[in-house]
Protein backbone atom coordinates (compact mmCIF):
# COMPACT_ATOMS: atom_id res chain seq x y z
CA UNK A 1 0.00 0.00 0.00
CA UNK A 2 1.03 3.72 -0.99
CA UNK A 3 1.66 5.69 1.86
CA UNK A 4 -0.37 9.06 1.34
CA UNK A 5 2.79 11.02 0.96
CA UNK A 6 3.65 9.53 -2.30
CA UNK A 7 -0.04 9.80 -3.63
CA UNK A 8 -1.03 13.74 -2.59
CA UNK A 9 2.60 14.51 -4.72
CA UNK A 10 1.81 13.18 -7.78
CA UNK A 11 -2.13 14.17 -7.39
CA UNK A 12 -0.94 18.09 -7.32
CA UNK A 13 1.18 17.10 -10.25
CA UNK A 14 -1.39 16.00 -12.48
CA UNK A 15 -4.25 18.54 -11.47
CA UNK A 16 -1.06 21.40 -12.50
CA UNK A 17 -0.51 19.77 -15.68
CA UNK A 18 -4.57 19.89 -16.41
CA UNK A 19 -4.25 23.31 -15.38
CA UNK A 20 -1.57 24.35 -17.82
CA UNK A 21 -2.89 22.63 -20.35
CA UNK A 22 -6.19 24.07 -19.90
CA UNK A 23 -4.56 27.59 -19.81
CA UNK A 24 -2.99 26.53 -23.07
CA UNK A 25 -6.31 26.48 -24.60
CA UNK A 26 -8.34 29.49 -24.15
CA UNK A 27 -5.42 31.36 -24.25
CA UNK A 28 -4.04 34.24 -22.41
CA UNK A 29 -6.41 36.60 -20.55
CA UNK A 30 -8.46 39.28 -22.90
CA UNK A 31 -6.41 42.21 -20.54
CA UNK A 32 -3.42 40.60 -21.95
CA UNK A 33 -4.12 40.08 -26.10
CA UNK A 34 -5.90 43.51 -26.07
CA UNK A 35 -3.91 46.05 -28.25
CA UNK A 36 -3.72 49.58 -26.43
CA UNK A 37 -6.01 51.90 -27.77
CA UNK A 38 -4.12 54.22 -30.55
CA UNK A 39 -3.36 57.09 -28.53
CA UNK A 40 -5.51 59.94 -30.00
CA UNK A 41 -4.37 62.92 -32.29
CA UNK A 42 -3.79 65.97 -30.54
CA UNK A 43 -6.82 68.34 -31.87
CA UNK A 44 -6.44 70.88 -34.22
CA UNK A 45 -5.65 74.48 -32.44
CA UNK A 46 -7.86 77.07 -33.00
CA UNK A 47 -5.99 79.58 -34.13
CA UNK A 48 -8.74 82.37 -33.40
CA UNK A 49 -8.32 81.73 -29.64
CA UNK A 50 -4.94 80.21 -29.52
CA UNK A 51 -1.59 82.99 -29.95
CA UNK A 52 -0.62 80.58 -33.44
CA UNK A 53 2.05 82.44 -35.74
CA UNK A 54 2.87 81.32 -39.28
CA UNK A 55 6.98 81.71 -39.93
CA UNK A 56 6.96 82.00 -43.86
CA UNK A 57 10.27 81.60 -46.30
CA UNK A 58 10.70 83.31 -49.83
CA UNK A 59 12.72 82.74 -52.69
CA UNK A 60 13.74 79.11 -52.06
CA UNK A 61 15.01 76.42 -52.16
CA UNK A 62 18.81 77.16 -52.38
CA UNK A 63 21.27 76.03 -50.31
CA UNK A 64 20.77 76.76 -46.93
CA UNK A 65 17.01 75.52 -47.07
CA UNK A 66 18.40 72.06 -45.88
CA UNK A 67 20.19 73.46 -42.87
CA UNK A 68 16.84 75.54 -41.88
CA UNK A 69 14.99 72.34 -42.39
CA UNK A 70 17.59 71.06 -39.49
CA UNK A 71 16.88 73.80 -37.32
CA UNK A 72 13.25 73.53 -37.73
CA UNK A 73 12.91 69.81 -37.01
CA UNK A 74 15.34 70.16 -33.92
CA UNK A 75 12.72 72.92 -32.78
CA UNK A 76 9.91 71.25 -33.91
CA UNK A 77 8.29 73.76 -35.75
CA UNK A 78 6.36 73.74 -38.77
CA UNK A 79 6.37 76.45 -41.71
CA UNK A 80 5.24 77.69 -45.08
CA UNK A 81 7.83 77.92 -47.99
CA UNK A 82 7.22 79.92 -50.72
CA UNK A 83 9.22 78.49 -53.62
CA UNK A 84 10.86 80.24 -56.75
CA UNK A 85 9.68 77.81 -59.63
CA UNK A 86 13.21 77.74 -61.11
CA UNK A 87 14.72 77.07 -58.33
CA UNK A 88 12.70 74.07 -56.77
CA UNK A 89 14.64 71.78 -59.78
CA UNK A 90 17.85 72.27 -58.27
CA UNK A 91 16.86 70.93 -55.21
CA UNK A 92 14.45 68.36 -55.39
CA UNK A 93 15.14 66.06 -52.21
CA UNK A 94 14.78 69.17 -50.42
CA UNK A 95 11.49 69.97 -51.72
CA UNK A 96 10.22 66.38 -50.98
CA UNK A 97 11.86 66.68 -47.52
CA UNK A 98 9.87 69.81 -46.87
CA UNK A 99 6.42 67.60 -46.93
CA UNK A 100 8.25 64.81 -45.59
CA UNK A 101 8.60 66.83 -42.03
CA UNK A 102 4.97 68.57 -42.39
CA UNK A 103 6.07 71.84 -43.86
CA UNK A 104 3.29 73.25 -46.13
CA UNK A 105 4.48 74.30 -49.86
CA UNK A 106 3.29 77.46 -51.53
CA UNK A 107 4.45 79.02 -54.89
CA UNK A 108 6.24 82.35 -55.52
CA UNK A 109 5.89 82.27 -59.40
CA UNK A 110 8.32 80.61 -61.84
CA UNK A 111 10.94 83.40 -61.67
CA UNK A 112 9.91 86.02 -59.19
CA UNK A 113 7.72 88.29 -61.37
CA UNK A 114 6.12 91.09 -60.00
CA UNK A 115 2.11 89.89 -61.36
CA UNK A 116 1.10 93.57 -61.56
CA UNK A 117 3.04 93.83 -64.51
CA UNK A 118 2.03 90.23 -66.41
CA UNK A 119 -1.07 89.52 -69.16
CA UNK A 120 -3.26 86.81 -68.03
CA UNK A 121 -1.64 84.29 -69.96
CA UNK A 122 1.72 85.35 -68.31
CA UNK A 123 0.43 84.97 -65.20
CA UNK A 124 -1.18 81.44 -65.83
CA UNK A 125 2.24 80.06 -66.56
CA UNK A 126 4.14 81.66 -64.09
CA UNK A 127 1.49 79.42 -62.01
CA UNK A 128 1.24 76.78 -63.84
CA UNK A 129 5.24 76.48 -64.32
CA UNK A 130 5.70 76.79 -60.45
CA UNK A 131 2.90 74.30 -60.03
CA UNK A 132 4.66 71.26 -62.27
CA UNK A 133 7.59 71.99 -61.00
CA UNK A 134 7.15 71.43 -57.28
CA UNK A 135 4.67 68.65 -58.03
CA UNK A 136 7.30 66.82 -59.68
CA UNK A 137 10.08 67.65 -56.64
CA UNK A 138 7.35 66.33 -54.05
CA UNK A 139 4.36 64.84 -55.73
CA UNK A 140 2.25 67.81 -54.12
CA UNK A 141 1.04 70.77 -55.74
CA UNK A 142 1.01 73.95 -53.73
CA UNK A 143 -1.65 75.27 -51.30
CA UNK A 144 -1.22 79.08 -51.45
CA UNK A 145 1.07 81.90 -53.53
CA UNK A 146 2.56 84.67 -52.53
CA UNK A 147 3.13 87.83 -54.77
CA UNK A 148 7.04 88.49 -55.47
CA UNK A 149 7.15 92.31 -53.77
CA UNK A 150 3.78 91.44 -52.09
CA UNK A 151 2.69 93.66 -55.21
CA UNK A 152 -0.81 92.16 -56.21
CA UNK A 153 -4.42 93.75 -57.10
CA UNK A 154 -7.80 93.03 -57.19
CA UNK A 155 -7.75 92.13 -61.30
CA UNK A 156 -4.83 89.84 -60.90
CA UNK A 157 -5.75 88.33 -57.95
CA UNK A 158 -8.23 86.66 -59.26
CA UNK A 159 -6.21 85.03 -61.94
CA UNK A 160 -4.63 82.71 -59.21
CA UNK A 161 -5.93 79.68 -58.65
CA UNK A 162 -4.62 79.65 -54.76
CA UNK A 163 -5.36 81.93 -51.44
CA UNK A 164 -2.73 84.74 -51.79
CA UNK A 165 -0.83 84.88 -48.70
CA UNK A 166 0.90 88.66 -47.88
CA UNK A 167 2.55 89.27 -44.07
CA UNK A 168 2.15 91.63 -41.27
CA UNK A 169 5.78 91.32 -40.11
CA UNK A 170 8.56 92.25 -41.93
CA UNK A 171 11.79 90.59 -40.45
CA UNK A 172 13.89 92.94 -43.36
CA UNK A 173 15.78 90.29 -43.37
CA UNK A 174 17.19 90.57 -46.64
CA UNK A 175 18.24 94.13 -46.10
CA UNK A 176 20.40 94.11 -43.00
CA UNK A 177 21.52 90.27 -43.24
CA UNK A 178 21.79 90.28 -39.59
CA UNK A 179 20.31 87.58 -37.45
CA UNK A 180 19.68 89.52 -33.99
CA UNK A 181 17.97 92.54 -36.27
CA UNK A 182 15.93 89.66 -37.56
CA UNK A 183 14.76 88.27 -34.36
CA UNK A 184 14.26 91.79 -32.78
CA UNK A 185 12.09 93.19 -35.56
CA UNK A 186 10.26 89.91 -35.21
CA UNK A 187 9.49 89.75 -31.66
CA UNK A 188 8.99 93.72 -31.65
CA UNK A 189 5.89 92.98 -34.32
CA UNK A 190 4.77 90.28 -33.83
CA UNK A 191 1.21 89.55 -32.44
CA UNK A 192 -1.57 86.44 -32.11
CA UNK A 193 -1.90 85.68 -36.03
CA UNK A 194 1.26 87.16 -36.92
CA UNK A 195 2.66 85.89 -40.24
CA UNK A 196 6.37 86.70 -40.54
CA UNK A 197 8.33 87.03 -43.78
CA UNK A 198 11.60 86.00 -43.84
CA UNK A 199 14.20 83.78 -46.76
CA UNK A 200 15.70 80.82 -46.61
CA UNK A 201 18.31 81.81 -49.60
CA UNK A 202 20.33 83.76 -47.12
CA UNK A 203 22.20 82.26 -44.24
CA UNK A 204 21.98 84.70 -41.50
CA UNK A 205 18.16 84.54 -41.77
CA UNK A 206 18.44 81.07 -40.89
CA UNK A 207 20.98 81.48 -38.15
CA UNK A 208 18.23 83.66 -36.63
CA UNK A 209 15.72 80.61 -36.05
CA UNK A 210 16.58 78.73 -33.59
CA UNK A 211 16.84 82.08 -31.58
CA UNK A 212 13.31 83.28 -32.98
CA UNK A 213 11.84 80.64 -32.76
CA UNK A 214 12.64 80.14 -28.96
CA UNK A 215 11.56 83.18 -28.41
CA UNK A 216 7.88 82.78 -29.37
CA UNK A 217 7.94 79.65 -27.69
CA UNK A 218 8.99 81.39 -24.61
CA UNK A 219 5.93 83.92 -24.96
CA UNK A 220 3.47 81.37 -25.38
CA UNK A 221 3.09 81.33 -29.46
CA UNK A 222 1.96 78.20 -31.22
CA UNK A 223 3.68 77.69 -34.47
CA UNK A 224 1.71 76.38 -37.44
CA UNK A 225 1.66 76.54 -41.26
CA UNK A 226 0.02 79.29 -43.23
CA UNK A 227 -2.84 76.56 -43.82
CA UNK A 228 -3.11 75.62 -39.96
CA UNK A 229 -3.17 79.25 -39.05
CA UNK A 230 -6.44 80.07 -41.58
CA UNK A 231 -7.73 76.40 -40.86
CA UNK A 232 -12.05 77.25 -40.56
CA UNK A 233 -11.52 80.65 -41.44
CA UNK A 234 -12.73 82.15 -45.10
CA UNK A 235 -9.70 81.45 -46.86
CA UNK A 236 -10.49 81.35 -50.43
CA UNK A 237 -8.50 80.99 -54.03
CA UNK A 238 -8.08 84.74 -55.18
CA UNK A 239 -8.23 86.62 -52.00
CA UNK A 240 -5.13 88.27 -50.51
CA UNK A 241 -4.34 87.32 -46.80
CA UNK A 242 -2.25 89.88 -44.48
CA UNK A 243 -2.72 87.81 -40.68
CA UNK A 244 -4.74 85.27 -39.43
CA UNK A 245 -8.17 85.62 -38.07
CA UNK A 246 -6.93 85.97 -33.79
CA UNK A 247 -9.10 89.16 -32.58
CA UNK A 248 -5.61 90.49 -31.59
CA UNK A 249 -4.30 90.27 -35.57
CA UNK A 250 -6.36 93.08 -36.21
CA UNK A 251 -5.36 95.63 -33.80
CA UNK A 252 -2.31 97.75 -33.97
Amino acid sequence: MRSSSTILPRAAAVLLSLGLLTGCASGPAPSETASAPPEESAAPVDCTVAKCVALTFDDGPGEFTDRLLDELKEADAPATFFMVGKNVGRYPDTVKRMVAEGHELGSHTWDHADITTLTKEKIEHEVQWTDEAIEKASGRKPDVLRPPYGSHGVVYDRLVPYPLVLWDVDTLDWKHHDPVKTVKIAMEEVKPGSIILMHDIHKSSVQAVPDLVGKLKEQGYTLVTVDQLFAGTDFVPGAAYERGAHPAAAQG
